[in-house]
């Protein structure tokens, strides 16, 4: 089961960014329920994208309304859904 509803998608994440890591830099926005990395099952490493799952709608949005960045790269962020 998923806890929290408010989803944003992220693109272009570090190949060396773990799930743990996008959890500590989104939580600065509030309470983070989740993170998601996607990985390729043959080799292992990950695809460079994923989502984090917000709690409250104010944390999304305080997360959508700047620019990203980890280990120097810019990340894409945008709103996935919201489930009702």
């Amino acid at each position: 089961m998923i806890v929290g509803k408010y989803i944003i998608n992220i693109a272009n994440i570090p190949w060396t960014v773990s799930r743990h890591e996008l959890w500590l830099y989104f939580s600065q926005f509030g309470c983070v329920t989740n993170t998601f990395i996607a990985f390729d099952k043959l080799t292992g490493l990950h695809l460079g994208y994923g989502n984090v799952i917000f709690l409250k709608k104010e944390c999304m949005n305080a997360a959508l309304e700047r620019k990203h960045s980890l280990e120097g790269k810019d990340l894409v962020v945008y709103k996935k859904k919201v489930i009702d």
